[in-house]
């Protein structure tokens, strides 16, 4: 058995998340208390008690995501759990580079509080979208996008050989979901306040570009798959470039997955709330083991699957 860590992005955000992880497991209550402390704000009580409202905002969900995510990790490390290599969806990725030792949780929480307002702030409220193609493959998307003439849109997350998820303007989005609708394919706007992961998103990758260079990277203690390309982290001064470069470009995950069971891993378990990154393993890999943690039952099947 070769196990990965797999980090939850935006979305999967819910009320509650990982309070009874954190009323038990001493190593997840730390990494809550830690969130607290950096940022100086109620990150905990923003994940146990805040409305879905509140953590849909991107400047809440992306910070509390983000402690959703190594929390459980760190519950699973308490427990003996030592993953093989780590990747992490968007977001996910700074809590798969702080888990493998890349960078320190504060400094995680640090960064991700900053990306999250840039993103935000990047382009106005309403002028961008996204949206998700169900049933097609990444060419015919690619293909409809190429067709767009009213606006700008592109492929930004290619989640599973039979999901694509488009990002751009919001008239560059409208008509490729029209587009769809001709071809008869299906496609579902998604509920987002910016069209991430596409060349809107350059004010933001600029802001991180300046940010990144008063932080060092380490090399991380295992491998971390990252989003654009799909490759291991070569270094932990490549670290930067490569996040700013995910800012503004399309998420690999199918190629991720496919290099990471490649590379001998068999058995993925997701940590953070929801199911989303179990769903596009099972979807995208045959014959892999796909565990999770988000909850104290989850952490109980998990810990008993692995023999931990």
């Amino acid at each position: 058995m070769k196990i990965a860590f797999l980090f939850s992005g935006q979305g999967a955000q819910y009320p509650g998340m990982l309070r009874d992880l954190y009323e038990s497991e001493p190593a997840a209550k730390a990494v809550f208390d830690c969130a607290d402390a950096a940022l100086q704000r109620e990150i905990s009580s923003l994940c146990f008690s805040g409305t879905q409202e509140e953590l849909n905002l991107t400047h809440n969900t992306q910070p509390a995501v983000l402690a959703a995510d190594l929390a459980a990790a760190a519950a699973l490390k308490a427990h003996g759990v030592a993953p093989a290599a780590a990747a992490g969806f968007s977001l996910g990725e700074y809590a798969a580079l702080s888990f493998a030792g890349a960078l320190s949780a504060e400094e995680a929480f640090r960064l991700i509080q900053i990306r999250a307002d840039a993103m935000q702030e990047a382009v106005p409220a309403g002028e961008g979208g996204m949206a998700a193609f169900v049933g097609a493959d990444a060419s015919q998307v690619e293909a409809i996008c190429e067709q767009v003439t009213a606006g700008y849109v592109v492929a930004a997350n290619y989640n599973s050989p039979v999901q694509t998820v488009v990002s751009g303007s919001a008239a560059g989005v409208d008509e490729a979901c029209a587009l769809a609708a001709q071809a008869g394919l299906r496609c579902v706007k998604l509920a987002v306040s910016a069209p991430f992961h596409c060349r809107l998103m350059e004010p933001a990758a600029k802001r991180l570009e300046t940010e990144f260079v008063s932080v060092s990277f380490a090399d991380p203690s295992i491998p971390v798959y990252m989003n654009v390309d799909g490759m291991p982290l070569p270094s932990g001064a490549a670290a930067p470039a490569l996040l700013v470069r995910q800012a503004m470009s399309p998420v690999r995950w199918v190629q991720t997955l496919l290099n990471m069971q490649a590379d001998g891993i068999d058995t993925f378990v997701e940590c953070g709330p929801g199911k989303t990154l179990s769903g596009l393993v099972k979807k995208t890999l045959k014959g892999a083991t796909v565990l999770r943690v988000e909850n104290a039952k989850t952490f109980a099947e998990t810990l008993s699957a692995l023999g931990a």
